[in-house]
């Protein structure tokens, strides 16, 4: 579960790291934008929530992503 959570953590950083140096995106579809989100919250509490730390991913990290997600305006 841990390589999923990473995968995807990657693939959203991705996504934003474009998104924010104005390439083309996933994340500048509205529909993609929020499931990022919501991926990113989810994968937080699944780490908030183990037992034992991650040594792949550290919820500090997917906090700081999602709030450069939340700072980005997405045209509806």
């Amino acid at each position: 579960m841990q390589k999923n959570l990473q995968r995807d953590f990657r693939d959203i950083t991705a996504e934003l790291d474009k998104l924010g140096a104005g390439q083309s995106s996933q994340l500048s579809k509205p529909d993609e934008f929020q499931r990022a989100a919501l991926r990113l919250r989810e994968i937080v509490a699944l780490l908030d929530a183990a037992q034992n730390c991650s040594p792949l991913l550290a919820s500090g990290g997917v906090k700081r992503v999602l709030e450069r997600l939340n700072t980005i305006t997405i045209p509806a």
